[in-house]
Order: C-alpha cells, then structure tokens, then sequence
C-alpha cells in the first residue's frame, strides 16, 4: 500500500494593503484580463492535443487565442509560401474541430523564422499570459541548449504549460512547493487554470544532518517549523490572488522529506493531478542560464500535464 501524503489545512485571510500596490506593478490588470493565450503547433497529433487544451482554457477563462506555426525561414521563397498556406489551412480546420461551437477570439499566425524566437517573440509582442505547447518540441535537444519546449520554459515572461495528455477541465493539481520568487509565480498561474479547484501544495524538505542525528523529536519539530513558514506563505499568496481577481483554489500543504523527484513521482501516483506545477529555477552557479534539474527531468519525461513559471 502506498503510504499517504500527511495534509495540513491552513488559514488563508490575511490582508496586505501595501502588497495590493505592489502586485498592481508587477501584474498589470491587461495581463489578468484579456492577454491572448498562445499554442504554439507543428501541426502534427501532439500539437492537435495540445490545441485542443489551448481552445478549452481560452473558452473557460474568456480570453483570446492566438494559433502559432512557424516556418523555416532557410526555405526557398516559393516554397516557404506554399507551406504558409498549407498550414493556414490545415490550423484552420483543426481550430474549427476544436471550438466545438463555442465562440472564441481567435487569430491565426503562420511565420517564417526559428521556432523558438518566433514563439518568444510573439508571445512578447501579444503580452500572452500562457503559452501551450505539445511534446512535439522535445526533440533535438542541443548540449546546453535544450529542446524547443525548455529554451521556451527558460526564456519567456509567460508559464508554459506541456500538454502531455487528453484530459477534461483542471480540476486539480500537484504544485511543487518551496520558498522561491518562482513558486509563488507557479501558484498564482496553477490557480488561475485551477478556476476554484484543488491544490495539492507539496513541500519536500529534508532536515540538516545535525537534527536527522538528533532523534525523531527533533525532526518533528523542524517539519513544524516548515508547516507554519510555509502556511504564512500561502496565506499572503491567496491574498494576492484576491488582489488579482483570481479565484482561491482549495489548498492542501503536505509536507515530506526524501528524494525531490522520487518523491514528487508518487505523490503524483498517488493523487493523480491533472497537472504539476512548479517553478522553473535553477540552483546551480549558472542561475537562469538553465532552467532547475526537476523542471527539465518533468519535461522531458512528463507523468502528466506541467506547467512551468519563472
């Protein structure tokens, strides 16, 4: 039997005025508003998945879609505007299947250039608030370059969400919790996707060797220490996301020591999210030249959707 997750259920009322100024710079009311959400595709099975969430999250936070495909720009001339066209009408056709009869803002974008530029690029230019793609940029990765999907997940302003499989609305998900600038980043994209649901806030810690030597008293106490920290955490977090206009999800902090992706790999077996949610820092002595080890390991072998802010 798979040993449960122990929950912890924290207060979330705390009120901070000077925050509510604070937040107004950092996030701009046309970012939590109307800020398209942009799928980037290769037209190919995976990238008519991920189109698919892309068209049912537009419709259920209300806001616009742009549709991206690039094109090499090496090509000849008269061949890279076939293919442009070919692939206006092949995106058109999959965005009709996609919207399912609901109405929806959507803008076709058909592009020459690299693929990994030309996303970053529109996604500056159009202020988008999420950017989805499909595990169709995991391949090729470069030495220290990465995939598409993680120069994407490293570089942009914007969560990438990885749609990894056919699932119905959010409802629920796993966040990686710690006390980092890009967690609270994660939380706050994971709730607005969350629309009111579940999440699983999990915090992997492990006590420093003086006090796993000292006993199980003092293990216990140091896991105390962490659930009250992170619990004042998460409540200034739902006070931002009452600033945003976001709603609260319902927020369980679990608290576990060991492994960081062993054990965020049967917490996934055992709750089963719709998706994960984590920062995408690195601690190595590159800082952002890299995105964090978990992020590219979830990545590049995903249990299930993830969804990465920085």
């Amino acid at each position: 039997m798979p040993r449960r997750l122990t929950p912890c259920t924290c207060p979330v009322s705390i009120f901070l005025p000077q925050k509510r100024r604070i937040v107004r710079q950092i996030y701009p009311l046309r970012r939590t508003v109307m800020s398209p959400i942009l799928i980037a595709s290769d037209l190919s099975a995976n990238a008519e998945l991920a189109l698919k969430r892309a068209c049912q999250l537009a419709q259920r936070l209300q806001v616009p879609l742009t549709v991206l495909h690039t094109v090499d720009d090496q090509l000849p001339l008269m061949a890279r505007d076939q293919l442009c066209q070919q692939a206006r009408d092949l995106l058109g056709a999959q965005v009709t299947l996609c919207q399912a009869g609901q109405p929806l803002q959507i803008e076709l974008q058909v592009l020459p250039g690299r693929i990994t530029d030309t996303i970053l690029r529109v996604a500056a230019e159009q202020d988008a608030q999420l950017i989805v793609m499909g595990q169709h940029h995991q391949t090729q990765p470069e030495l220290f370059i990465g995939t598409n999907l993680e120069r994407v997940s490293r570089l942009a302003a914007a969560p990438v969400l990885l749609v990894a499989r056919e699932s119905g609305d959010y409802r629920q998900a796993l966040m990686a919790l710690d006390f980092s600038a890009c967690a609270s980043a994660a939380l706050r994209a994971a709730a607005k996707l969350l629309q009111g649901g579940q999440l699983h806030a999990l915090h992997i810690c492990q006590p420093p060797l003086g006090l796993r030597l000292a006993g199980q008293a003092a293990r216990d106490r140091f896991h105390e220490e962490q659930r009250e920290t992170l619990s004042y955490l998460l409540e200034d977090e739902m006070s931002t996301l009452d600033m945003l206009g976001i709603a609260r999800p319902q927020v369980e902090l679990l608290i576990e020591s060991g492994g960081v992706l062993d054990t965020l790999q049967k917490a996934v077996a055992l709750l089963q999210p719709d998706f994960i949610a984590l920062g995408g820092h690195s601690r190595s002595g590159l800082g952002d030249a890299l995105l964090g080890s978990l992020a590219v390991e979830l990545l590049r072998q995903p249990p299930c959707d993830v969804l990465v802010a920085r």
